[in-house]
């Protein structure tokens, strides 16, 4: 799962497509912290990275040792989403696509909408800060 240009040209539409399901479906933060631990999870288990990276090992392969590593520790639509990576065959992108993915979210979260109430109109310097 390498960070080459060619890899994250291919994940962003990916993420976007997720991050505008999980926006869709109320579920970004469930999918956001699933992303932040595979994160760390893929880091520490080179294996399992490298298992899915190599293209000799069969769909069918990789489907099995997702489902019984990952199925239970994460959210549904988060696990089906591995599983369609896993059926393009774009598995091997999946540290690129969590980091564009994450990218969206952390810019989406510093976009604070801010509601104001007050007893008196506000001056035009006021609207202005």
């Amino acid at each position: 799962m390498s960070g080459n240009p060619l890899a994250s040209k291919i994940a962003t539409p990916y993420a976007r497509a997720l991050f505008d399901f999980s926006v869709e479906k109320n579920i970004m933060h469930q999918i956001t912290a699933d992303f932040q631990n595979l994160e760390i999870f893929l880091n520490e288990a080179s294996e399992l990275t490298e298992y899915l990276d190599n293209p000799i090992v069969s769909q069918n392969a990789k489907r099995e040792v997702l489902t019984k590593v990952l199925e239970s520790q994460v959210n549904t639509e988060t696990f089906k989403f591995l599983l369609v990576l896993v059926n393009r065959d774009r598995i091997n992108l999946l540290s690129s696509i969590i980091n564009n993915y994450l990218e969206l979210v952390y810019e989406t979260a510093s976009i604070k909408m801010v509601e104001v109430s007050t007893a008196f109109a506000f001056t035009n310097l006021q609207k202005i800060r």
